[in-house]
């Protein structure tokens, strides 16, 4: 029985990743403007851990892109 998971076929790249982020960040807009300060502030703090993980996974590629060369 093998020891990892399938790889998913369908991988998603950062700059698709980057473009969820922007749209809940706009969504995140609305109900800011809409009075609902609570819902936004949740998402926006679910959004800055988002961007801190896609920017750690970037660190990493970058780094296993210079090993390999």
């Amino acid at each position: 029985m093998p020891k990892n998971p399938p790889a998913p076929e369908n991988k998603a790249t950062a700059a698709d990743i980057e473009r969820s982020i922007q749209a809940l960040n706009k969504m995140a807009e609305r109900l800011w403007g809409e009075g609902r300060e609570t819902e936004a502030k949740a998402l926006l703090d679910a959004l800055d851990a988002l961007n801190r993980a896609l920017d750690r996974i970037r660190i990493g590629e970058s780094r296993r892109a210079a090993t390999l060369h």
